[in-house]
Order: C-alpha cells, then structure tokens, then sequence
C-alpha cells in the first residue's frame, strides 16, 4: 500500500480533511439535526466527501482527488459540468460516484491539456455512475492499476462515427484485477472497451456501440468478457495479441453476448491496427491462444459471424522475434448465428471471391496462415462445434478454400473461471496530523530549507525556506545548488531555473542511465519563467510557477505553486491553472499562449515509473520519480561562487554526491541539442531523450506502446523505425509507422511533434505550443536515414 494510516483515526478525526475541496462547495454530507423528542441525529459518514454544483466545480473536484486518502468516496451532483483540463487519482481505496450516467455528466469537450480525461493511477479504485463525454482523446483510463471497477459509467463522443473522436473509451492499461459492469461506451475510434496488457478481467453487462471496436481484449490473460452488448460497431468483440508488448495474450472467454449488426464502416484513423478490421465483423480473434466462445447471439454482421486470422493478415510488419502471429487453441461452441457474411467488406471481401468455388465466405472464417507448414497438433487445433447449417472455413487449407467441416471437428476442455482477487485492506499507520501540526511545521526559522516540511504541502513555498530572497527563486539557494541540463525538456519556450536541496549529511547516488538517486528529504526545485524579449535580456522576465518535487518517506511527491502579481509569494496549487503570456521570439515575432500550469496529479504523467512487479507479474506499481537530473543531462560546466566547474564534480566536492567515475569523459554524455557542429542523430536522439523518453521507456507512463527513446537504445524498431503504431488512435494522423527513414512527413513522431491537438499532441502535456526548432531537429535527422519500410 503506498498510503497507510490509522483508521480509527480517520473514523474519529476526518471531519477535517473531509472539506478537502475548499470554498465551501465540498464537505461532507451533513445530516438534518431533527427534534430531540423525534429520532436520533443520522450518522454523517466521515468518508464520504460531497461535491456540489456550482463555481469552481472543476478545481474543486480536482482538489479533492489529489487530497483523497484511501477510504473516501467522492460523491458528485447531478448535473453536466465542462472541464477544460483532464482530472486524475493517485489514491489507494478511493471511490468516485455519480448520480448516474444519464445524469451525472462531466463534458470534456473544452479539454485543452492531458491525454486523456480522466486518468487513475492507483489501486483499488472505483469509478460508478458517471458519464465522461467528448473527450479529445481517451476517456477513462487506469494505468499501472491493481483492482479496477468501472461500474455504470459512460464514455460517449456525441459525434456518432466520427474520425475525429478520442481513441479509447474506457481504457485499463498494464491493470490486474479488472471489473467493468454496466457501462456503455459509445463512438470510440479506436476501442469503446479496451483492456490492455492486464490480468484478472471481467467485462459484463455492457453496452458498446457505434465504436470502431465495440469491446477489446488485447495481449491480456484470464479474462472473461460477458452479458454484454456489442451492436452496431465496425467489429463486436476483439480479442487480439500483439507484438512487440510487455506480455502475451491467452485465456479468454466470451460468452452470452450479444453481437449484432457491426456493420459501421470502419472510421478508425489510419495506422490503428483496427483499421484492418472489416466492417461488419461480428467477432474477430487475432493471434490470440486460448479462447472459448459460446453461448451467443451472433446475428446481421455483413461480413462474417467469427474471423480467426494470423497477424501476417494485417499486413504490418514485425521484428520481435518472440512473437507468434498464430492463434491456437481457439474453441467456438454452441452459439446462435443468423443473416451473417451477406456483404463482405474490406479484406473480407477480397477473401470471399477466394471462396466462392467452395460454396461461398463462412460464417466462420479461419485464414489457416499458421498451419501452411503443416497441420496443428490436436492440443492446438481450431475447433468448431456448431450446428451443421453454419458454415465454417479456411483460406490456406491442404487443398486450397474448403468449408470442410471435419478440419474443425474438435474440442477443447472449457477455460477455467476468472476469479478476481479480494480488495486489499487499508493499512493501519500513523495518525495524520492537524491543520494546526502541519501549520506549525510550515513555519520556518532560519536561513536554511525547512526540511521538516518534507512530509507535508504547504500551502506556500516561502514555507519551505528554500531561497536567501523568498520573492526571487532564481538565485540565493539556502545550502542548495544549482544545475543546469545539456539538452532541457521544452515547455514553451520558458526559461527554467533548477536547484537541488538535500539534508545535510546525505548524498545522492551516482546512476549511469537513470536520475541520480537522492536520498529521503531532498527537495528539487524548478521556477519557470518567461523572458518579455528574448532578443533583449534587459527586458527582464515574468516569473510563473515553481515546482517542487520532493522525496517523502513513502515517495517522490509533486506540488505545483503558482506565483503571485506581486512576486510576495508563490500559493499552492493541487489544481493547476493557467497564465495568459507574450513575448518577442527570437526571430523577432510577437508570439502568446495560454500557459498551462499541471496540477499536482499530472505531474505523474511524465515523472511515473514502475518499480517493482507483484506475483503475477503483471500489476507493477507505479511511483513518481525525478528525471531531468540524469549524468548525461548534468555532465557539463557550471559557475559556482565565481569559478567554472563541472556540475557531477561540484556536487561530489560538496560531499552530496557519491559513486561518481574518476573520468567524466566515460560517462555516455548528450550533446546540445541545437550544436550543429555536433553529429546530427545524437543531438536528436538526446531531444528525444529530454522529451519523451520519460514516457517512452520500459517503465514509463508510455511503456504499452512499445516505443523506447532513451538516448542509450540503439536506433532499431523499438526506437520506430519502421515501427506500427500500437494505441495512437486519431494521433497517427493516419500515417502507418512511427519513423519512416528518409521521410519525416510520413513520420507519426513528427506529425505527433508538430501538432497541438489535445489527441495528437506530443508531449501530451507540459507544453502549450509547438516547438519548432526542435521539431526542424527531428525533421532534418530523419530525412538523413537510409531506408524504407516496404
């Protein structure tokens, strides 16, 4: 459990932390106080912490969800509230709970920041009776979850079929122990019900419709997909396994669904591998090993009832040499078929023609690509018991098409039941403290930082005493020292001023490739401000926001402080906000934007890591971690007290650094990124680094894509070349691979980079314009590699 205290406690004392949503409109939900004579006073639940309508509904819900601690419900109106920034949860044992999804609607149409809109990065953790419309990318996703249930909520694009819907409706990721129940999604590009790389999965009773792919299963095991609906999709139910991802897939049941007319013609932007799905495809199972179908209705589906298809049918290419396109062991029985493969469409119908001198496309098609080599053995065999007059197929049989029955003449045992794993218990631990403890604590005495108030968020950075000049956190650190990176992570255009502050008598450790290791009670900061002109430094600058990250004793934690008019101060901001600023570019150019300023959950977007797997290995908890200060970032000259010094041997003479190579030539060292007298790859590999590696690593927040950009990886597939994209959805831009040698305009990393569409954009967040030097980088290397992807 990363959040553990005591619960006596809380049912004691939480009437305080309960208003966590500030401004009066969250609190708990008081009980009417009747006569003496007539009832006892109704018990006030000390969990449950109530929302209402009105101004500010945004950040105060925001608030609460960064200020939850495990055990709360979070309990919202009825009503439709607009939000113009994604929300999220990095709470254990939280509940958020609606009035319904038909009446408690939370409208992200006006969303300009965040992947998705609304993301959930911890355990146990319900979401119910809400809707999330017209999200600009993802609806609702869980990532690196452990116990996840979605119950009667909604993702809807009101659109209908439209290209230009968000991807993925509702979206666990990397997750185990997944209930979804009574939920509807409707009008995803991509997946309306999508459960990825996960284990332990229910998905019942649900309605999809008018999505690309109405419910998913992708590279996940032990799942159970049932009672539901899947009507009017591109494809009813997928069950794919992919290459080139953290885990196969394997164990999936669907059964008691019904699958009806799934003949939307298939919207899904180029790129998406379910755009190779045909319209009209009832259930489609890709590579997939071990799937039981049976007891459906499977009826009105134009191109076929069942397709069972190697991963070579896609027509995309792959390098991973532990992967088998083949699907095995797949066991279809006792379903219901009507009016099935009457109009081919897509791929189905250049396969039916192929069929027609055997008697016409099945309802159940099977490509037979994984047994040109030669027939399965019985443990492997795709086996088919249904009524005679239901016909079933193969393209690549001994003897060519055949609706030989006797090929499928077969059975497999029934997959075993998925039975998901009891929520854990909430953790005994200390006490929490008092308003007036934590007030006390951030009270400061000295000249140096207030590494007491590691534990706790201030309501304001001179509280941590960390600057000589509390107005002025660009110079005068008390004890802390200053650094610079080679090649930084863009946020338009700001300039950034970074110290790191660490307790006397600790030291950080030296790591080759990952952020050095600081010790508990270090505390860095990061103050963003913008020059007025950047062709005149006299011009002065606008100070923005500071950002601490501070490392507690159960972890990093984020807080953003936004600075005010006056430079008094800078004020805590768990919600985030925004700064409207102009300046002169240095091409001259008069250019503005409305700064966004993270709240303290999306910070977890790029500085999260997994650290370490459960028993399965599947549920890997995610932490936050620093990432800018890397040696290959740091290992450069910096003024200290006047005098010109390397930054790693600055640190190490001031006793705050340890394990540090003799030679600093050895350490594998980023170029600047815009030295054109440096070689051109690796000044674009050290950007890429900078700006996206933190999410496109083995453990980061990107990590399902399979796309990795440390500045150490080889420039191979895993770094896109030639690379399908896995869950771009509408940001592939309809292009088919992530790095096209010698073409960056059919590149999806520069059509990513150069766009500002919240679904497109990359970095998803922590930039609110296009930054076009570095995206003129990216261009000019890939243009330079030899190559193509035919």
């Amino acid at each position: 459990m990363k959040h553990t205290f005591n619960l006596l406690a809380l049912l004691l004392g939480m009437s305080l932390l309960a208003a966590c949503g500030g401004g009066g409109g969250s609190s708990s939900r008081p009980a009417e106080t009747p006569p003496a004579a007539e009832q006892p006073e109704e018990e006030v639940d000390p969990n449950l912490i109530v929302i209402e309508a009105g101004d500010d509904f945004q950040t105060r819900l925001m608030e609460a969800m960064i200020e939850a601690q495990p055990g709360h419900i979070i309990e919202l109106p009825e009503g439709e509230f607009s939000f113009n920034s994604a929300i999220s949860l990095d709470v254990d044992n939280v509940t958020i709970r609606g009035q319904g999804h038909e009446k408690t609607l939370l409208n992200f149409d006006a969303q300009t920041s965040g992947g998705e809109s609304v993301l959930v990065t911890s355990n146990n953790v319900t979401l119910e009776g809400f809707a999330v419309i017209d999200a600009p990318s993802d609806g609702i996703k869980f990532k690196f979850s452990n116990g996840v249930t979605m119950r009667a909520v909604r993702v809807e694009w009101t659109c209908g079929a439209c290209s230009e819907n968000g991807a993925y409706g509702i979206y666990p990721v990397q997750t185990e122990n997944v209930l979804i129940e009574d939920s509807v999604a409707i009008g995803a590009s991509d997946a309306g019900i999508y459960v990825g790389q996960s284990d332990k999965i229910i998905v019942r009773r649900n309605h999809a419709s008018l999505n690309v792919a109405g419910i998913e299963i992708e590279n996940s095991s032990n799942s159970e997909v049932y009672d539901n609906e899947a009507v009017d999709n591109t494809g009813g139910i997928l069950v794919f396994d992919l290459p080139n991802l953290s885990r196969e897939g394997t164990r999936t049941k669907v059964y008691n669904n019904v699958i009806s007319h799934n003949n939307t013609t298939n919207f899904a932007p180029g790129g998406s591998i379910v755009g190779v799905v045909p319209t009209g495809s009832g259930m489609l199972i890709m590579a997939f090993t071990d799937v039981e179908v049976f007891g459906n209705t499977i009826e009105d589906n134009q191109s076929a009832a069942i397709e069972i298809v190697h991963y070579d049918i896609s027509g995309r290419p792959t390098d991973d040499p532990n992967y088998d396109g083949t699907p095995r062991r797949v066991y279809i029985h006792d379903n219901q078929y009507s009016n099935n493969g009457y109009e081919p469409a897509e791929l189905a119908a250049e396969v039916a023609p192929l069929f027609a001198a055997a008697g016409g496309m099945p309802q159940i098609f099977y490509d037979g690509i994984g047994e040109q080599g030669g027939r399965f053995e019985d443990a492997d065999r795709i086996c088919i018991q249904e009524d005679a007059s239901v016909s079933r197929g193969i393209l690549f049989g001994e003897n060519g098409p055949s609706l030989d029955q006797s090929y499928f003449d077969c059975a497999h045992a029934s997959l075993p039941e998925v039975v998901l794993d009891s929520p854990e218990e909430i953790l005994e631990g200390e006490k929490p403290l008092t308003d007036e403890e934590i007030a006390q604590i951030c009270t400061p005495e000295g000249d140096t930082p207030n590494f007491a108030a590691v534990e706790v968020s201030c309501d304001s950075l001179s509280a941590y005493n960390l600057f000589a000049d509390p107005s002025d956190p660009r110079q005068g650190p008390n004890t802390g020292i200053g650094y610079d990176m080679i090649t930084p992570l863009f946020t338009d255009y700001a300039e950034k001023y970074r110290f790191i502050f660490i307790p006397e008598g600790k030291q950080a450790a030296y790591s080759s490739k990952e952020s050095l290791d600081f010790p508990v009670g270090t505390i860095i900061a990061k103050t963003f401000t913008m020059p007025y002109d950047f062709l005149n430094e006299a011009a002065g600058e606008e100070i923005i926001e500071t950002r601490l990250l501070i490392h507690r004793k159960d972890g990093w934690k984020a807080l953003p402080f936004i600075w005010r008019e006056d430079l008094s101060d800078a004020d805590l901001a768990l919600a985030g906000g925004t700064r409207e600023l102009s300046w002169i570019h240095s091409d001259g150019s008069n250019r503005s934007t409305n700064y966004v300023i993270p709240d303290a959950n999306s910070c977890k977007t790029c500085h999260s890591t997994v650290r370490a797997e459960t028993g399965s290995g599947v549920n890997m908890e995610s932490v936050l971690t620093p990432i800018g200060p890397k040696a290959r970032f740091l290992n450069k000259d910096n003024q200290y007290n006047g005098k010109t010094v390397n930054q790693l041997a600055y640190m190490e003479q001031q006793g705050v650094l340890v394990g540090l190579p003799e030679d600093l030539e050895s350490i594998d060292t980023v170029p600047v990124w815009d030295d054109t007298a440096e070689d051109l790859q690796n000044r674009a590999k050290g950007y890429l680094d900078a700006n996206c590696a933190h999410c496109h690593s083995p453990g980061g927040f990107a990590s399902n894509s399979a796309l990795f950009l440390e500045y150490w990886r080889e420039v191979d597939t895993s770094y896109g070349i030639c690379k399908t994209p896995v869950a771009a959805g509408g940001g592939s831009g309809g292009l088919r691979f992530d790095v096209v040698p010698g073409d960056a305009d059919s590149s999806i990393t520069v059509y990513r980079m150069n766009s500002n569409e919240p679904d497109v954009r990359m970095p998803e967040i922590g930039r609110s314009v296009i930054h076009d030097e570095g995206v003129g980088l990216v261009r000019e290397w890939i243009n330079s590699l030899q190559g193509n992807c035919e």
